[in-house]
């Protein structure tokens, strides 16, 4: 079985594959046909998942086999790996928690095989996750971790790739002289490997820090650099990033049609080398352009195709940048139902998205555009909820900022512990001790070079407001730039200072590297730096308490005025009720719309294009009809998954639209168990499942027996579905003050205590696996929620993991 499901796939993989790509999968299926060993085969189907890494519905299935082979073998390696890509494939679907949680699968098993370079790619992935979501101090951990296992290995490519990763890090946090130090120390290892793309990638960020601190030359001077070096590599891909960073100077500058010249250079190198992604962000760049330059009909034509674009990438966040674009295109217009229309789109899919700034725009433009129309009441609105967004995205930059803070603090200090502690261990070692003290000498020098070049600028901007004041005939301006001269001249002259003790302290640093004897001082010096940094700590920590205390008053005020604003609208909020009622019932079938496309479109399109792409290798003589006769038994489950599926839909579904009709009656428990029991005997014999009851035969419920029935049905097959081979289900129904409990008792997987959390969560479907491959959604859980609160019960569930779960639920006694 497991061969032909390779064959097949590969297969499939060899008739998309190019001319080099098809050798190189004929020789891994020779290695894969040759192989005695299990282990062998299963290292084979990770170089192809590694080939083929961007076909992520086929990285998934071929990682969820080699994982359930290698747990039959128990292969820790082979396990690991399996994880990895699966948190690879959910990392590419935008799927962040699921991705993380294979991830920190992965880690456990790789790190009981000790295979520490994988463990490199698994930690930094993370990083990557946590850094594009804001959770800083998280990534700077786990690049941390990755770069002291690359050190250890002396793998120097990974070295430089994590100071350059936590770079980014600094950078996003707006420590600027901190991510400056890591590129530096990142480039430094990359020129040593004369990786030249990587010291593009290095001057490209440098470029981006000092445009972020309007830092214009410098920047200019990085941007060009990077250009230059990936003209030389014919890097198109690295030269249209560059071009779009050069527009974003230019853009600062004020300079419109420089930057809208970068940003069509970029267009077309994007439209060169087919990067869809790449050509969405400069048609939007280009729109922005021609929004400012009052075109806004050539605006919107360019934020239409990148509309288009981010639509088949499926990139919400793109789409929502097009469409506000476009609303502030048909502003400019006078087309301001369209603008509203626009605004609107927008508006849905940051809400899906929880994208705090995209709301916020999406909001003020829906503001202006009904402003416009003279619809006051409309405009006042969502006024309300811009001004609302702006509160919620600056109270949560906020607490995240702070967090990031003092988490940050506290990685920083364990770090300072961690270096005194080896530094003491290591006095004697008198090479290492020699090696360090280089390097902090290189730092200053570095350092020195940094503040030269800021002296420089600075004598010159306060040189040019001195010459300006000279000029200048109005005395109060005069007396004005002489004043701002002065201040600039004051920092100049600061560093110079700076600059003179950073020249000193580099002499120090090299008479200590010539005189081996005055270790001890420089031990005594770290010790020193080691307590001014514990100080450090304390006055930061310090800080973060006023900013807390600041932040609470500013929210205390915001709370007065929100509450003196809402005294003021009173009036307007009664005639809103009804028309929220109503968008109220509108979310409501739209939800129920979504969900019933999600499952179509997913959990039943799935089984029915594998079923047709194998019938279709059968007709092109790829499977012959013994090998077919293998799939069978997979595709009787899968049809019984799906029949199951559309049952619970169709129930779902009914209830959703045209509400549910409870018909209670008198019902024997016992007699609908056994019924149930008989109904799912023939499954559960096929997987040596044994079912007992434990029910009181006189016990009676007051509850519609058709939802009874179905609620037992659910809980039976789900109990099958999630309990392994020789395992074993109990039914226990008993009496209860005024209620029946009954419950569906397994020894099953188990459940995390995190998605029992989920489980009963409205609009939550989520697809999961049973022991052999059966697919479930939720929906047969959220149905049977529904059915029991309409009986006037409860439901619940406890789990633990490996162990087993129980299902219960309660209804009136009768």
């Amino acid at each position: 079985m497991k061969k032909i499901l390779f064959l097949i796939i590969l297969s499939v993989l060899f008739i998309d594959a190019q001319a080099q790509d098809k050798k190189v999968l004929d020789s891994l299926m020779k290695v894969y046909h040759q192989a005695k060993h299990d282990t062998t085969k299963i290292n084979v189907i990770f170089e192809v998942m590694e080939l083929y890494h961007k076909k992520v519905d086929t990285v998934v299935t071929l990682a969820q086999k080699t994982l359930q082979w290698s747990e039959k073998i128990d292969y820790d390696k082979g396990k690991g790996y399996s994880l990895y890509y699966l948190g690879v494939a959910y990392y590419d679907k935008n799927n962040y928690p699921q991705s993380l949680e294979y991830y920190k699968k992965s880690k456990s098993f790789l790190e009981s095989a000790k295979d520490n370079t994988q463990l490199i790619s698994v930690f930094n992935n993370m990083a990557i996750i946590y850094d594009s979501q804001g959770y800083y101090a998280t990534a700077l951990e786990y690049y941390q971790q990755a770069l002291s296992i690359s050190e250890k290995l002396q793998s120097k490519y990974n070295m430089a790739t994590c100071l350059t990763n936590i770079g980014n890090v600094y950078k996003n946090l707006g420590n600027y002289p901190l991510a400056i130090e890591h590129y530096l120390n990142g480039l430094k290892i990359f020129e040593e490997l004369k990786s030249k793309r990587s010291i593009a990638y290095i001057y490209n960020n440098i470029g981006i820090v000092y445009l972020n601190q309007k830092n214009m030359a410098f920047a200019q001077e990085y941007f060009f650099k990077s250009l230059e070096m990936r003209e030389k590599l014919n890097d198109k891909k690295g030269m249209a990033s560059c071009f779009n960073n050069i527009g974003n100077l230019y853009l600062q500058h004020g300079k419109l049609q420089e930057a809208l010249a970068q940003y069509q250079k970029s267009l077309s190198l994007y439209e060169e080398i087919n990067d869809i992604r790449g050509r969405a962000i400069s048609l939007n760049n280009i729109g922005d352009i021609q929004n400012q330059l009052l075109k806004h009909k050539q605006a919107s034509e360019y934020y239409k195709k990148g509309l288009e674009l981010n639509e088949g990438l499926k990139n919400k966040w793109g789409m929502t940048y097009s469409l506000i674009g476009l609303a502030r295109a048909e502003l400019g217009l006078k087309q301001y139902d369209k603008g509203i229309e626009y605004a609107t789109k927008s508006l849905d899919i940051a809400k899906e998205i929880k994208g705090l700034v995209e709301m916020k725009n999406a909001y003020r433009n829906l503001f202006v555009l009904h402003k416009k129309k003279e619809d006051y009441v409309k405009a006042l609105e969502y006024h309300q909820y811009f001004t609302e967004m702006q509160d919620s995205i600056l109270n949560e930059q906020n607490t995240k900022i702070i967090a990031n803070l003092e988490a940050k603090v506290e990685i920083e200090r364990k770090q300072k512990e961690i270096e005194i502690l080896n530094k003491n261990k290591q006095l004697d070692e008198k090479t290492k001790e020699t090696l360090q003290k280089d390097l902090k000498l290189q730092q200053i020098e570095a350092e020195r070079q940094l503040n030269a070049r800021l002296t420089i600028e600075k004598q010159a901007e306060a040189d040019q407001l001195l010459a300006q004041a000279r000029q200048e005939k109005d005395k109060h301006k005069q007396d004005s730039l002489h004043a701002l001269s002065q201040k600039i001249q004051l920092e100049a002259d600061n560093l110079k200072i700076k600059e003179k003790q950073l020249q000193a302290e580099g002499k120090a640093r090299e008479l200590e590297i010539i005189k081996e004897k005055e270790a001890r001082k420089f031990q005594l010096y770290l010790l020193y730096l080691a307590s001014f940094a514990c100080l450090v700590v304390t006055i930061l920590a310090y800080f973060i308490f006023l900013a807390q205390q600041k932040e609470k008053k500013a929210r205390e005020l915001i709370t007065e005025q929100k509450e003196e604003i809402a005294q003021q609208k009173e009036e307007i909020n009664q005639q809103r009720d009804f028309l929220a009622l109503q968008a109220q019932e509108l979310e409501t079938a739209n939800q129920t719309k979504d969900k019933l496309f999600a499952v179509l479109g997913h959990d039943l399109r799935s089984p029915i294009g594998s079923l047709e792409g194998t019938l279709n290798l059968m007709n092109l003589g790829m499977v012959s009809y013994d090998e077919f006769q293998h799939f069978v038994p997979q595709f009787h489950k899968n049809v019984k998954n799906m029949q199951n599926t559309l049952e619970n839909l169709l129930q779902w579904s009914v209830t959703q639209m045209q509400g549910m009709n409870v018909n209670p009656s008198h019902i024997h428990i016992s007699e609908l168990i056994e019924e149930k029991v008989q109904l799912f005997t023939e499954v559960a014999k096929a997987k040596n499942i044994t079912v007992s009851t434990e029910v009181d035969a006189d016990i009676m419920a007051w509850a519609d027996v058709n939802h009874v029935r179905l609620l037992l049905r659910n809980l039976l097959n789900n109990a099958i579905k999630f309990t392994p081979s020789e395992g074993h289900i109990r039914i226990l129904a008993y009496p209860q003050e005024a209620q029946v409990i009954i419950s569906v008792i397994d020894t099953g997987v188990g459940i995390s205590e995190e998605m029992v959390g989920k489980l009963f969560q409205k609009n939550q479907t989520f697809t999961t696996y049973g022991t052999n491959g059966e697919k479930g959604t939720g929906l047969g859980l959220q149905l049977c929620q529904e059915i029991v609160t309409k009986n006037n019960g409860t439901i619940w569930a406890s789990s633990e993991q490996g162990k087993g779960s129980t299902f219960s639920f309660s209804l009136p006694i009768a």
